[in-house]
C-alpha cells in the first residue's frame, strides 16, 4: 500500500495550470540541465509570474506531475489545442494523486449515476474520511491543509470541465478526444481512463 503523501501527490500544489503546463512540457523537451531550468523560470520568467517565488513554485508542481511521461506526451500537451492539453493535464494530475482519481471514479461516478445535477462539499467530506480509515495519516493534517486540498480537488475538476465553477459545483459532461483516449491506452492507464468517464 502507498504511503499518504504518494496517494495525496502533489495536489496541495495547484490547479490545472494548463497555459503554464503546456510552456513547461515544452521545456521539458529540451531536456534542461538545473541551471538551464533555472534561467528559464527565474531569469526568463517564461511563466510570466510576479514574483520569483510563485514562478518557481509553479513549475516545480507541473514538473512533478509531468515526471516519467515520455516525449510523445510531453508533445501532445505542449502543442495541442485547449482542449486536449487540458486533458492530459487532468490525466497527470489523476496520476500524480491517486486521492483524486478514486474520488473520481467513487464519489463523480456515483453521483453521475444517480443523475444528480451537481456535488456538494459534504461528498469531499464523506470521502476524505473514508480515505483517512485507509490512510490515517491524512487525518494529522492540519485543518487548514485539508481545506486547501478540498478547494484545490473542487478547482481541478472546474478547470478540467467536470463542473461548471467552484461555486455551484454542477456536473459537466465531458467527451474524451480520440487522441488522449489513445495515449493513455498506449500507456496501459485503463484506470485513468475510468477516471476521467465516471
Amino acid at each position: 500500500m502507498i504511503d499518504h503523501k504518494k496517494y495525496l501527490g502533489d495536489l496541495i500544489g495547484g490547479s490545472l495550470m494548463i497555459r503554464e503546463s503546456q510552456i513547461i512540457a515544452d521545456l521539458l523537451l529540451k531536456k534542461p540541465d538545473a541551471s538551464q531550468w533555472n534561467n528559464a523560470i527565474v531569469d526568463e520568467n517564461i511563466l510570466q509570474k510576479p514574483s520569483v517565488a510563485s514562478a518557481k513554485r509553479n513549475a516545480a508542481t507541473i514538473k512533478k506531475r509531468l515526471e516519467g511521461f515520455d516525449e510523445i506526451f510531453l508533445q501532445k500537451l505542449a502543442y495541442s489545442g485547449t482542449e486536449e492539453a487540458t486533458q492530459l493535464m487532468f490525466a497527470a494530475t489523476l496520476m500524480n494523486s491517486t486521492l483524486l482519481a478514486d474520488f473520481m471514479r467513487s464519489i463523480v461516478s456515483d453521483a453521475r449515476r444517480m443523475f444528480r445535477e451537481s456535488l456538494n462539499v459534504d461528498d469531499w467530506l464523506h470521502f476524505w474520511e473514508g480515505q483517512t480509515r485507509l490512510y490515517p495519516a491524512l487525518g494529522d493534517m492540519t485543518p487548514s491543509s485539508t481545506y486547501k486540498v478540498s478547494q484545490v480537488a473542487f478547482k481541478v475538476l472546474a478547470d478540467a470541465g467536470y463542473i461548471e465553477n467552484t461555486k455551484n459545483r454542477r456536473l459537466m459532461n465531458v467527451y474524451i478526444s480520440p487522441d488522449v483516449r489513445q495515449i493513455l491506452l498506449n500507456l496501459k492507464r485503463e484506470d485513468i481512463l475510468r477516471a476521467m468517464e465516471p
